[in-house]
């Protein structure tokens, strides 16, 4: 059988590969991690860590920079439409792990401190526009079939292959993993913002338990905000994913373009599903390619929607848990 090249090949270098890889070179182990994107991705998607992975971070030697990139979020009220306050909790200002319960980000420069982190390990290689599109495992080792975007095509054999992939994972569909969907499928539109001037908001996080329009406010890290509006029945996704429409739902809230940037807008599709193994011989699945959940509290991310026509089916407010 041929030798592996690295003792571990990690497909995908988004915060679960990155932190993965990392903790491996940490331990000497070789990695090569494999990344379609030709860069970190620009655009802020997940917004929140709790203080475990706050303490993950601080290992690495993140700790210090966390500061400058994350802001506090514990505190999350519920409200109904009328303004009165369902639940509040949170507040203490510590967790268990010295840090706060609830860390709210920026996820582009936290993705490049974690990847910076893997790279200054002597055993890590990232390997940047390259996907994967075949595996071949035995009990020695995988083989991964890799394409560069100029249609170069390679193998690299590794001791082991961890899918780090996301939502739509390659790696997943390679070891025919089989997937489990519960059928929660609801469209968001995405608002990121910068803020022009700096606002206090009590509480930082809110989700409004509004029938007409559920919404959710949090925290997108230091000097950003995010708003989430769900879709309604009567709504396409194209009517929604507008910038126009955006900046139309977030006047409300006393947000224009004149004290404000609109850093992004998406519609995404909330789902609730996990893969049925986690793990096949020599390849395991990790993040989003083995479980997603409505992202909630930050505990899971949302994926884009499918192409063709999307649900909808009426759906009621869903409290952030």
């Amino acid at each position: 059988m041929t030798t592996p090249e690295v003792d571990v090949a990690i497909v995908g270098c988004g915060p679960v590969g990155g932190v993965l890889a990392a903790l491996l070179g940490r331990r000497g182990h070789t990695v090569a991690v494999v990344e379609g994107h030709p860069a970190p991705y620009a655009l802020p998607r997940a917004v929140h860590f709790d203080h475990e992975v706050a303490r993950l971070l601080q290992g690495l030697g993140l700790g210090e920079a966390l500061g400058a990139i994350s802001e506090p979020g514990s505190e999350y009220e519920w409200r109904n439409g009328a303004g009165q306050v369902l639940l509040r909790f949170g507040g203490r200002p510590v967790g268990p792990s010295g840090w706060p319960d609830s860390n709210m980000f920026w996820q582009p420069a936290l993705e490049r401190r974690i990847e910076a982190a893997a790279t200054a390990q002597r055993t890590v290689e990232v390997r940047r526009g390259v996907s994967v599109v075949d595996l071949d495992q035995d009990d020695d080792g995988v083989t991964l079939g890799l394409r560069a975007a100029d249609g170069t095509e390679a193998d690299l054999r590794a001791g082991w292959v961890v899918g780090c992939d996301g939502a739509g994972s390659t790696v997943r569909d390679l070891v025919d993993a089989g997937v489990t969907d519960l059928g929660f499928f609801y469209d968001w539109l995405i608002v990121d913002v910068v803020l022009d001037e700096p606002r206090v908001f009590d509480p930082i996080n809110v989700q409004v338990c509004e029938p007409t329009r559920p919404t959710t406010v949090v925290s997108g890290g230091p000097g950003r905000r995010r708003w989430e509006f769900m879709r309604l029945p009567h709504e396409t996704v194209e009517e929604l994913d507008d910038e126009g429409r955006a900046w139309a739902l977030l006047e409300p809230w006393d947000v224009t373009p004149g004290d404000a940037t609109l850093e992004r807008h998406a519609v995404y599709r909330f789902q609730a599903r996990w893969a049925d193994r986690w793990r096949t011989g020599r390849v395991l699945l990790a993040g989003d390619a083995a479980h997603q959940m409505p992202p909630f509290a930050g505990q899971g991310w949302p994926r884009p929607p499918p192409s063709g026509p999307s649900p909808s089916r009426p759906c009621p407010a869903s409290p952030r848990a």
